[in-house]
C-alpha cells in the first residue's frame, strides 16, 4: 500500500508540473483575490431575484470567470481521463 501512495504523491507532483495545472491555479488565484469579483459576489447575496440573475450573468461573463471555467473543465477532463486509466489496472 506504501507504493500506491507514493505513486500517487509522484503522480500529483507531475500533475502539478503541467502547465495546465500550473495556469489553473493561477487563474483560481485570480479569481479568489480580484476585488471586483469579491464585490460583485456581495451584490449578488444581497441582490432581490430580479436584479440577482443580471448580477449573475455579468459575473459569470467576467473574463477572469470565463477563463476559470474553461480551464477547470479542462482540468477534469484530465484528471477523468487519468482516471479512466488508473481503473483499467
Amino acid at each position: 500500500m506504501d507504493k500506491v501512495i507514493e505513486l500517487t504523491y509522484e503522480l500529483k507532483k507531475e500533475l502539478d508540473s503541467l502547465p495546465l495545472f500550473q495556469e489553473y491555479k493561477r487563474v483560481k488565484t485570480l479569481v479568489d483575490s480580484s476585488i471586483d469579483l469579491k464585490e460583485l459576489k456581495a451584490k449578488i447575496v444581497k441582490a432581490d431575484s430580479k436584479s440577482k440573475k443580471q448580477l449573475l450573468d455579468e459575473y459569470n461573463s467576467h473574463p477572469l470567470v470565463v477563463n476559470y471555467k474553461q480551464l477547470e473543465e479542462e482540468v477534469r477532463v484530465y484528471l477523468q481521463e487519468i482516471c479512466e486509466i488508473i481503473n483499467k489496472k
